[in-house]
């Protein structure tokens, strides 16, 4: 009785050490969703001190990420490689972050977006850098997430090696 109930208390561990590899090929994704998150947050507290009538915008990215977030906790259970909302937040934070490139050229509706900055050159460079960094990563982590989609990362090719090793 003892050796069975080590047996399966073994196969135990292994599934749920399976399991946590899975999860944690989203790992990258989940940092750079908080990352978003807390910088729509900071936008939001400073429109709303500013008495912006813009704060709508990361309020709403906010929300697009809360769905996000409970997508990743409920992926723990369920594993999926496919995380529709994941994915749809991204491509709503590249779309708002391209359209917000351009308004930012736009001295008037630069300072509605951003009037807790001085609407000068320099605030317009930064904002503009800030914004491309935005771009530049929700288009990395859509790539990795296409990866995950298609088990072509290798954070998979890891997992599928531990599990033939196991014998799972």
């Amino acid at each position: 009785m003892k050796k069975d109930g080590k047996a399966l208390l073994e196969k135990e561990r292994k599934k749920l050490s399976v399991q946590a590899m899975y999860f944690n090929r989203y790992l990258l994704v989940r940092y750079v969703s908080a990352f978003f998150f807390f910088t729509n947050l900071y936008w939001l507290i400073l429109s709303l001190l500013s008495d912006s009538s813009f704060y709508f915008i990361p309020l709403i990215l906010m929300v697009v990420f809360i769905f996000n977030f409970a997508e990743q906790v409920k992926m723990y259970s369920t594993p999926s490689n496919n995380p529709k909302y994941t994915k749809f937040s991204f491509i709503i934070i590249l779309f708002t972050n391209v359209l917000l490139l351009l308004l930012a050229c736009i001295p008037s509706s630069f300072a509605q977006l951003y009037p807790f900055l001085v609407n000068q050159v320099q605030s317009r460079i930064a904002v503009f850098i800030i914004l491309l960094t935005g771009i530049a990563i929700s288009v990395l982590i859509l790539y990795r997430l296409n990866q995950i989609k298609h088990n072509e990362d290798k954070q998979y090719k890891r997992i599928k090696q531990y599990e033939k090793a196991i014998n799972i």
